[in-house]
């Protein structure tokens, strides 16, 4: 009776996810078609640009973007080139039609694949089809990514395309493990979010800890080389756009909206910049909004601590992955120690070591959405520890991992149905 409860209980748990997300993303993509600046920017790179130009279809004067960089009369985009590269050819063909490729629709793509890579680790590690089933949805919807998943801007889009560059690299290395191609894989990450490109350190540190002496130089030349030349185009990028290699543009960046800066130095944004782009300052609140925060209570008004409906939300500055993906309480009881596991948190923690020194948190977010660059490895952690322990997904677990998905959704809809109300939207 508890095998035919429980696919019951997925089979509603996949229909209600795989209706309500598509719809909550249509609906919200329709309502602000905005923030689509990798669509911008690969429309830039077709005429051989690397600023916004204005004759982009459907795109607004450059100043109505956010986040954006200016320098020298242009706007520019600070974040990474390569989601733009993989959307350029998607949006010449619609340009020939005169139509605008948002870049939800390659998104819908990179999460189906997504999910197949979670899927597959899941069976290399050794877990059963159905256990490997319930591991993708505590991927998907028990964790920060269903904030990033369902709304497809640009800031999200690039995080997306991070998480499939990193699930990709550790499918490749439970498959045939050949580290050239992780080596490009990574390349494409840095170019993507620089911090995520940090997990290249695992298998670094697993070549020289696995592998005999005599192939230790050659598999590090195979997988560093193509590692170097790919992530280093960021510096010619940088050259030609700023005149300084190191310059990417968030120094420069412009927080918000440019049309929208009556009161910029009350932006608490650029109050946390004025402490530091990059500093130890910031660590203690990031710590707080990775580890601790909590979701926040919906009151009628001001005064009162009268709840509204939904009554609790989620916290558009983050929330604990504790919270978002209460499974990974785990890691802290199960047993195996081994050296590969030691590895794949020491890289969790050197890729969150800059990203706790980062002054912008992830705001809005999701949960700790910045988490999604060392979240993989925490993952790829669970299950294998889990694995080793217990060999099958517990009925407690499978029920932890349902519930913590419908308790993510309701807080993912709830803070963005208390948006829209905020906001004055037509909801018809």
């Amino acid at each position: 009776m508890k095998i035919i409860f429980t696919k019951k209980l997925i089979i509603l748990f996949i229909i209600i996810y795989f209706i309500i997300t598509p719809t909550v993303s249509l609906m919200l993509n329709n309502i602000n078609a905005g923030e689509q600046q990798y669509s911008f920017l690969a429309n830039s790179f077709l005429k051989l640009k690397t600023y916004f130009i204005d004759n982009t279809i459907f795109l607004p004067k450059a100043e109505y973007l956010s986040d954006v960089t200016f320098y020298e009369g242009k706007y520019y985009w600070p974040g990474g080139p390569f989601p733009a590269v993989i959307l350029m050819l998607f949006v010449w063909l619609f340009g020939l039609f005169n139509l605008f490729f948002f870049q939800g629709y390659l998104q819908i793509f990179l999460i189906i694949f997504i999910l197949y890579f979670c899927y597959l680790l899941a069976q290399r590690i050794g877990f059963a089809k159905y256990d490997a089933m319930f591991l993708t949805i505590a991927f998907y919807a028990a964790s920060m990514f269903i904030g990033v998943a369902v709304r497809p801007w640009s800031w999200y889009f690039a995080q997306v395309v991070t998480v499939f560059l990193l699930l990709a690299s550790f499918v490749e290395y439970y498959n045939k493990k050949r580290y050239w191609l992780i080596g490009i894989i990574f390349g494409l990450t840095a170019l993507t979010r620089i911090t995520a490109g940090i997990g290249i350190v695992f298998f670094i540190m697993e070549i020289l800890f696995f592998n005999k002496e005599n192939k230790k130089i050659k598999k590090l030349a195979q997988l560093i080389l193509p590692f170097i030349f790919i992530a280093g185009l960021i510096f010619p990028y940088n050259y030609i756009r700023f005149g300084n290699v190191f310059e990417q543009g968030y120094s420069k960046q412009i927080i918000g909206r440019p049309q929208h800066q009556i009161d910029y130095n009350e932006n608490p944004l650029v109050k946390a910049r004025n402490y530091g782009m990059l500093s130890a300052v910031h660590i203690p609140s990031n710590l707080y909004y990775s580890l601790l925060a909590a979701p926040i209570p919906i009151f009628k008004d001001n005064i009162s601590h009268v709840l509204k409906f939904p009554f609790i939300t989620s916290n558009p500055w983050g929330m604990s992955i504790f919270i978002t993906s209460p499974y990974l309480i785990y890691l802290f009881f199960l047993k195996n120690k081994d050296k590969l596991s030691y590895l794949l948190f020491i890289t969790a923690i050197s890729i969150a070591i800059p990203i706790f020194m980062y002054y912008g948190i992830g705001y809005v977010s999701f949960g700790y959405r910045y988490g999604l660059d060392f979240f993989p490895f925490l993952f790829i952690l669970f299950m294998r520890n889990y694995h080793y322990q217990y060999g099958r997904l517990s009925n407690k677990l499978k029920f932890l991992i349902i519930l913590s998905g419908f308790i993510n959704l309701y807080l993912y809809l709830g803070y963005n149905y208390n948006y829209l109300l905020i906001n004055n939207y037509n909801l018809c």
